[in-house]
């Protein structure tokens, strides 16, 4: 084959490879998924507007709310201090594994019991709905744990933010 023939085929191939760069970017680009903004304020606000609740569920929610986030703030503190020592062991020359094992266990039991308590919360705020509001409820609950930082059932890519594992802000 001539040198020729030879430039003219590897010009056609760079012009191909760039045509298959240009298509898949704009197919990428273009079947980009739009993720709707998250709620804008607190879950608490965002709850009462999407469900309507009266004034004495609002009331109810209230209670609800401040039991809630009194309890979850003594776990988040059990929790951060459980990670401080998991991460103590850092400064330890020789751990065993038993121990590793011992210390990221307190602290998973006290996520574990923190995601129990916020699961709780949320079934006694879904029991205060009258039946219409709780299949709303149902449609707005992944939003309400993505705005509180839990994970909720995946949703897709990009579902939601989250602070740390089991550390959420609290619900207001």
């Amino acid at each position: 084959m001539s040198t020729v023939a030879k430039n003219k085929l590897l010009t056609w191939l760079v012009l191909l490879l760039l045509i298959a760069n240009a298509a898949t970017i704009a197919f990428f680009w273009m079947n980009k998924t739009k993720h709707p903004p998250p709620p804008k304020g607190t879950p608490k606000d965002f709850l009462v507007k999407e469900l309507q609740l009266d004034t004495k569920q609002q009331e109810q929610l209230e209670v609800l709310v401040k039991e809630h986030q009194q309890a979850a703030r003594q776990l988040r503190v059990k929790i951060k201090e459980g990670k401080e020592n998991f991460f103590a062991l850092l400064k330890q020359p020789a751990v065993t594994d038993s121990t590793k094992n011992e210390l990221s266990a307190v602290v998973s039991s006290y996520i574990s019991q923190l995601d129990m308590l916020t699961l709780g919360h949320f079934q006694k705020v879904r029991n205060l709905c009258k039946p219409e509001q709780q299949v709303k409820f149902d449609e707005i609950i992944n939003e309400v744990t993505t705005m509180i930082g839990q994970p909720g059932p995946p949703m897709g890519p990009g579902n939601g933010r989250s602070p740390g594992p089991g550390m959420p802000p609290p619900m207001e």
